[in-house]
């Protein structure tokens, strides 16, 4: 549903400096009458039938009272037409000393509060009065949502309330929370973890977000992704592989009557949510059971992908809840998801495709919501193409982006180079802008838990994503910045290319200890898949390999019998080590200033700092070591000094960043709790140890080295 203005539009105005509001507003004139100084308002008015709406920490502070005068904000319900057609648009009027903010709905006066708490913010910390203005507003995507990802951590349940009240300071209107086994499921216990959320609290956050106009959509995965529940022995007569805790028997009648119990528990989570999100994506190994080699064989696997894609869908629409699922599976199935992602056109191949797809779209559940997602800028023709087929048939479609995702996780994404296979800012811009000139106006912007980052470096893409979802056609990525540091850390929090630096630092960390690739990439020999071999804590687990195993994957020592071999095998990587450690210098001050000047958020600050001193002990050492490598006795020894000192930086930099990322999550399991060894790294270990694997195995290597040498 497209958006459009009962009347045209007004002049568009821009507000002069410092004024930032973000998401831009549609629509802005600027008057000639008095404006608004920061402390003048002390009243409110309402006017109608309806509660006053939740408030940030400046308007919260004014009383109620029905004077009309100077120092007063007016709220108002009103459908004369004077407002743009939509239950959250706004129309806010600052004008001699007092304001206006009427709307169609509640949600309108309540993003009205949102965008004039943020001019009171910007009065203040800049000590400015607001100029008289009228703002007229309105979203262009009806659903506004960011993805919370719990399938490898949990953060204290403050930090989720807090980051409601941020999210809705950006109009962002829904949650995607992905529970896995987060949530404390009491029809089958088992499946929740030790320290989940129980059902009742999560009820109330849902209640305390629906406040701020913020949906909560329970994402519960089902026929693949499945290894929280069939991790479990006791469900493991569920897997289509006996072996294999990745993916339902979609003929399995068990299956559902798993699956519908953690859907009715879901729902009551989540007291009064419109939709419902299946997952149903990256469906492999079905079709190879018993039950269901015969279908398979007859009509392929996805006969039964789309089994249960209805059975499900069905089910939730009985419960009254519209489901989404993920849209890779029909363009898999037909052979054309690959084009999605490919900067040449495959027209031959989406010719194929669109024959297999017109076969069983009638057989697609009329109920449900695609959710097409792509991570890059979407500008592929084969992106293009998926976009069309999905929307010229008519089908409910969504997009998916992503705040961040690739490697170098530890750090936030700031890839803007415009090229197609951008992840980042870029996407997030490129994604939104592309499908609402196709005509969707729903979108998600996903947060995932791979390599588990801290909750803080989602936030830059969350509020990129709030930006362009809300205005399409809102600030170049430049200007968003700009107003992004604003609003987020006050006045005199402004940077050039921090993020890029951090991110290539980050980039470097992963691959610096291991003799090649990634140590957090599935290609690389560390990483391995389900039931094959994992990455274990010293005493091993049973049916695991040992840590020794892995010995031979990092990087080796110098031989100080041949002096300068090691500095030459490695000479690449030292100098990058070189660059690096100058860098860090140039980061580490940034992020001291920009932790005084900024009077919001400064715990981002403070975690980027702990990341930061955390990544640069892999470079520390290889420098360490490469002065080692040397002849001259004075200068090895020297050497000796640098490599135990860098050790020591490192074990100082492991309890730093274990305190600041406890601050808002929990950074290790219960004892009791039944390890999920998935594919991602993180999901390794019980706790936050699964980080530094490599370095668990290098550095007491470094130290018998050390001892070995210095004895000489």
């Amino acid at each position: 549903m497209l958006l459009f203005l009962a009347e045209p539009c007004i002049a568009k105005d821009k507000l002069p400096e410092p004024f930032q509001i973000l998401p831009q507003p549609r629509n802005i004139e600027l008057l000639s009458e008095e404006g608004l100084a920061y402390g003048s308002l002390a009243n409110l008015k309402i006017i109608g039938e309806f509660d006053r709406p939740v408030m940030g920490e400046i308007l919260s502070l004014l009383t109620e009272s029905n004077t009309s005068d100077s120092g007063t904000l007016t709220l108002k319900l009103d459908s004369s037409g004077k407002v743009p057609n939509s239950h959250e648009s706004y129309v806010l009027t600052i004008k001699n000393g007092a304001v206006e903010i009427i709307a169609n709905g509640k949600a309108g006066l309540f993003y009205g509060c949102q965008t004039l708490e943020q001019l009171l913010e910007d009065a203040r910390d800049f000590k400015a009065t607001v100029p008289s203005c009228i703002i007229t507003d309105y979203p262009d995507y009806v659903y506004r949502a960011v993805h919370f990802d719990t399938k490898h951590h949990l953060d204290h349940i403050g930090y989720y309330y807090e980051s409601i009240d941020r999210l809705a300071r950006y109009k962002i209107n829904a949650i995607t929370w992905e529970f896995e086994d987060k949530l404390g499921y009491q029809t089958q216990p088992l499946i929740g973890a030790p320290q989940a959320i129980s059902i009742d609290e999560m009820a109330a956050l849902t209640r305390y977000a629906r406040e701020r106009n913020i949906e909560i959509t329970p994402l519960v995965q089902g026929l693949g992704h499945a290894t929280f529940i069939l991790k479990h022995q006791e469900y493991a007569y569920l897997r289509e592989i006996e072996s294999n805790r990745w993916a339902f028997c979609p003929l399995h009648e068990g299956g559902y009557q798993v699956l519908f119990d953690l859907y009715r528990e879901a729902i009551e989570a989540t007291p009064g949510s419109k939709y419902f999100h299946i997952g149903g994506d990256e469906i492999g190994n079905i079709g190879l059971c018993h039950r269901c080699k015969p279908t398979a064989d007859e009509k392929g696997t996805f006969e039964l992908n789309l089994y249960w894609l209805n059975r499900v869908s069905e089910f939730l629409v009985e419960q009254g809840r519209i489901p989404i699922f993920w849209g890779d599976m029909p363009f898999q199935y037909a052979g054309v998801w690959q084009t999605t992602r490919e900067e040449e056109d495959s027209p031959e191949l989406w010719e194929a495709g669109l024959i297999k797809l017109d076969e069983v779209i009638d057989r697609f559940p009329k109920t449900g919501v695609f959710m097409h997602w792509n991570y890059q800028t979407c500008r592929q023709p084969g992106n293009e193409r998926a976009l069309e087929w999905l929307t010229n048939n008519n089908l409910n479609t969504m997009i998916s982006t992503g705040a961040q995702s690739g490697p170098a996780a530890l750090f936030p994404s700031d890839d803007r180079t415009g090229k197609m296979t951008d992840r980042g800012l870029t996407a997030i811009q490129s994604s939104i802008q592309l499908a609402y000139k196709k005509g969707i106006d729903g979108e998600l912007t996903t947060g995932w838990d791979d390599r588990s980052p801290h909750m803080e470096t989602y936030w830059r893409g969350f509020i990129a994503s709030a930006e362009y979802s809300w205005n399409t056609q809102g600030r170049d990525l430049d200007e968003y910045q700009k107003a992004y540091m604003q609003r987020e850390f006050g006045p005199d929090a402004s940077y050039t290319d921090l993020y890029l630096q951090l991110r290539a630092a980050a980039l470097f960390w992963e691959t610096s200890l291991v003799r090649k690739g990634n140590r957090m990439d599935n290609e690389n020999a560390l990483f391995q898949l389900p039931g094959i071999a994992h990455w274990v804590s010293e005493e091993g687990r049973e049916g695991e390999k040992d840590q020794s195993t892995y010995i031979d994957l990092i990087i080796d020592l110098p031989n100080l019998s041949h002096p300068g071999e090691w500095t030459k095998k490695y000479k690449t990587r030292l100098e990058e080590a070189k660059k690096q450690y100058d860098t860090y210098k140039s980061t580490s001050k940034k992020l001291e200033d920009l932790y005084k000047v900024s009077n919001r958020n400064r715990y981002h600050w403070k975690l980027f700092t702990g990341l930061n001193n955390f990544q640069i002990s892999a470079p520390r050492l290889l420098l360490a070591l490469e002065q080692c490598d040397v002849e001259n006795k004075s200068k090895r020894e020297a050497g000796y000094a640098e490599v135990k000192e860098s050790l020591d930086d490192f074990d100082q930099a492991w309890v730093e960043l274990k305190d600041v990322y406890g601050k808002t999550r929990f950074i290790a399991y219960p004892e009791n709790y039944v390890a999920d060894r998935y594919y991602h790294f993180a999901s390794q270990r019980e706790d936050l140890t699964w980080m530094i694997q490599v370095e668990e195995l290098l550095y007491p290597l470094v130290n018998k080295w050390l001892e070995e040498n210095m004895v000489r």
